[in-house]
């Protein structure tokens, strides 16, 4: 993952636990050297920040809080 950071304490310092992620198959479709048919897949890691040490989630690249 590139550069995420917790959304509590706005530190890139975490350590990653499960991931998943949906399991539908997209065909690449490529014009003029462009996949117009990309994966929209839904990929979720579970992370723990190791600064403030709380647990968030990093959804398609994009870290969220955890909601209990």
């Amino acid at each position: 993952m590139e550069n995420i950071r917790c959304p509590y304490c706005n530190k890139s310092y975490y350590k990653e636990g499960l991931s998943t992620a949906t399991a539908m198959y997209f065909q690449p479709i490529y014009k003029d050297g462009i996949n117009i048919n990309p994966d929209k897949n839904i990929h979720t890691v579970e992370c723990k920040c190791l600064n403030c040490g709380k647990g968030f989630k990093v959804i398609n690249g994009i870290a969220e809080k955890v909601e209990m």
